[in-house]
């Protein structure tokens, strides 16, 4: 009770709130001895004490003698520097909190949000893909990892889209995590973290972030990101919702698990090599040369089920070794040396030309395949 009472005549903003009540106080009582009129009788001293420090001045009262106005000047100076105190303690403490929460150190309240863990130079572009997918709805998000304020500021001015906020820590800490509101938030999505110092792996400060949301609370969903395909078990191990193991379209996966569930899974069925419904390239019927797209996706479809999706065709390029002479003078041999040293291919290369789901009317050019859903 004692260290209560101290931490409270302490504050700031208790002092000069007990300072303008007792001017407030004084000075009607004051009043009330030095001016005998209609301004001492009932409340009046006192109304118009706090109407002269608030610097108001309504006008309903004055005093009348030379006394009480040279007290009313002192009243009048009392008030100004004690409510000038009150207007800095309190944008005082709002300046406090804005900065606190810039670096990270506030105790966050939002709900239905998002939570970010971790950083690497990867991050930008799940940011990126978060904000594309939310088709312009602005969506709150926190980020928690070791930024400073600075990389903070930038990206909250590069995503306007996103209401970014920031908590600084350790993502593995249950203090940390509580401060982003963790209990009501969406999603959390975990990804390998280079902004910190620890001695661990990336992969195992993922799965030991995500043991410990899931023993906070096993129903928050948890995305995580996996460098190391062998790490697989252990996350499962640890109940993440959902894994994506880095790769180069996992940037993409990942803020698609989170803005748009369904897609993420239906394009690991496509691109998984032991799935039954993996993308296939398949010849094209010589008979379909010159055809519209329609009646060969009416073949396959009839065929076997198949589900045409696009066509594709590999382009020849005249490579270095063409632009040579046959003859191999010393010129040209010198050159190719050179080129070969540098690490520059001299064969033909091939360009992939891919066209998805065309209009019916596209038309079946020779050396084209199909791109099919079994």
């Amino acid at each position: 009770m004692r260290l209560w009472i101290r931490t409270l005549i302490r504050n700031s903003f208790f002092q000069v709130g007990a300072g303008i009540l007792l001017t407030m106080v004084l000075g009607g009582i004051i009043l009330q001895w030095l001016e005998p009129g209609e301004i001492s009788k009932n409340d009046n001293p006192y109304w118009w004490a706090i109407v002269t420090m608030t610097t108001v001045g309504y006008g309903d009262f004055s005093p009348a003698t030379p006394a009480g106005r040279m007290f009313a000047v002192i009243i009048m100076f009392i008030g100004i520097s004690l409510v000038s105190l009150l207007t800095a303690s309190i944008s005082s403490i709002f300046v406090a909190q804005k900065i606190r929460e810039g670096k990270g150190l506030e105790q966050l309240n939002l709900n239905d949000h998002l939570i970010l863990c971790g950083w690497n130079p990867n991050g930008g572009r799940v940011l990126d893909s978060i904000q594309h997918l939310s088709g312009g709805k602005k969506k709150e998000l926190v980020l928690i990892n070791e930024m400073n304020e600075e990389d903070v500021t930038q990206l909250k001015n590069r995503y306007q889209q996103l209401n970014i906020h920031f908590v600084s820590g350790d993502f593995t800490q249950e203090e940390i995590l509580n401060k982003a509101s963790i209990f009501e938030a969406n999603t959390v999505i975990v990804i390998p973290n280079t902004t910190g110092s620890e001695v661990a792996t990336y992969d195992e400060k993922t799965i030991f972030a995500t043991l410990t949301i899931k023993s906070m609370d096993p129903n928050i969903r948890v995305v995580a990101y996996l460098l190391d395909r062998e790490n697989l078990t252990h996350i499962k191990r640890a109940d993440a919702d959902e894994v994506v193991v880095g790769d180069d379209f996992s940037a993409h996966i990942l803020a698609s698990h989170v803005v748009d569930p369904g897609i993420p899974q239906i394009a690991n069925q496509l691109i998984e090599s032991n799935s039954n419904s993996r993308f296939r390239r398949v010849e094209i019927p010589m008979e379909f040369i010159s055809q519209s797209y329609s009646d060969l996706f009416d073949y396959y479809r009839k065929l076997n089920g198949s589900l045409l999706i696009g066509v594709f065709a590999e382009d020849e390029n005249l490579g270095i070794g063409a632009i040579l002479s046959s003859d191999a003078s010393a010129l040209d041999s010198f050159i190719e040396r050179k080129l070969k040293e540098g690490g520059i291919n001299l064969q033909e290369e091939s360009k992939i030309n891919v066209v998805i789901n065309p209009s019916k009317d596209y038309t079946i050019k020779e050396g084209e395949r199909a791109i099919i859903i079994p």
